[in-house]
């Protein structure tokens, strides 16, 4: 797995991540380190990650859809 991006709360990353579903390629999203509080629930920055063959594909679609990275 290699990062893709970061979004800035969970709401934020699951839209990224069904974006990026729609086109076959697996997200997992990670807290970023130090903010992992459960207290936080949804708040709180996330890390995506994607299979790093797949990489170039979602920094793709990520860059033209959310203009993110």
């Amino acid at each position: 797995m290699r990062r893709l991006t970061w979004a800035q709360n969970l709401t934020e990353a699951e839209m990224i991540a069904g974006l990026l579903a729609q086109e076959g390629i697996e997200v997992v999203i990670q807290r970023q380190p130090g903010m992992d509080v459960p207290d936080f629930l949804g708040g709180g920055p996330r890390i995506l990650l994607v299979d790093a063959e797949r990489h170039a594909e979602a920094a793709e679609l990520v860059d033209a859809h959310f203009g993110l990275r």
